[in-house]
């Protein structure tokens, strides 16, 4: 009767453990698999337009390897001064991971809007449901002016 339940009590701890991992791995992401930081952070009056770019720059470092040379994406919040968001932007159809990289995030907003703004940029799945990145939050600097055909948001490869 004793070794049925020494038995029994060791199959449970065996499913437990087992059921402990599973959950780990449907869970999914934590939001530490990638790091980012701030580069740099700007807006620009856009020439001919009523229009300020805001542009934000991140260097990223993946520290999960099964997500180096997937597709993930990338979403940018501006906030206005009092923290209500006036726009979110993301990349269409988002960028290939490499081990170390740099994103830079683009968007337009109007330029009665452009004041005091702040964004905030994190690093999610390639559908932007599972947040991959710890947060940047930055105050852009203004700057000089662009031409208006720089608004995709694109990826910046470094050759490491």
């Amino acid at each position: 009767m004793y070794r049925v339940v020494s038995i029994v009590c060791l199959l449970g701890i065996i499913v437990g453990l087992f059921s402990i991992g599973i959950q780990e791995a449907v869970l999914g992401y934590t939001g530490k698999e990638i790091v980012i930081s701030l580069g740099n952070a700007q807006s620009y009056p856009v020439n001919g337009t009523a229009n300020y770019q805001i542009k934000v720059n991140v260097t990223y470092s993946v520290s999960d390897p099964n997500l180096v040379g997937q597709k993930i994406n990338a979403i940018m919040k501006i906030h206005s001064s009092n923290g209500s968001v006036i726009k979110t932007t993301s990349f269409p159809t988002g960028f290939t991971a490499n081990k170390t990289d740099t994103a830079q995030l683009l968007t337009n907003i109007p330029r009665v809007l452009a004041q005091n703004v702040t964004t905030e940029t994190v690093f999610t799945d390639l559908n932007k449901t599972n947040i991959l990145s710890n947060v940047v939050k930055t105050l852009p600097v203004l700057s000089g002016s662009i031409k208006s055909s720089d608004f995709t948001p694109t990826v910046i490869t470094n050759k490491t």
